[in-house]
């Protein structure tokens, strides 16, 4: 498969095409489920990261929720 570039969270990577936003998230260590994504500036639904394949050029920022206390 080839590589495209993303950016996430500001910083650039190089992914496989057609990896998803779920796929990428765990990449990077973290749990989907306990995360908010904003992909190419529009908010996400959870349900929908597994469905979501990134391009090259996208854009997606990663927040995850920690709970604390």
């Amino acid at each position: 498969m080839s590589k495209i570039k993303i950016k996430a969270n500001g910083k650039e990577y190089a992914v496989e095409d057609g990896l998803t936003i779920a796929e990428f998230i765990e990449s990077t260590g973290a749990n989907p489920r306990r995360c908010i994504v904003e992909h190419n500036l529009k908010p996400m639904r959870y349900e929908t990261f597994a469905e979501v394949r990134l391009r090259d050029g996208d854009t997606i920022e990663i927040m995850e929720i920690v709970a604390g206390g």
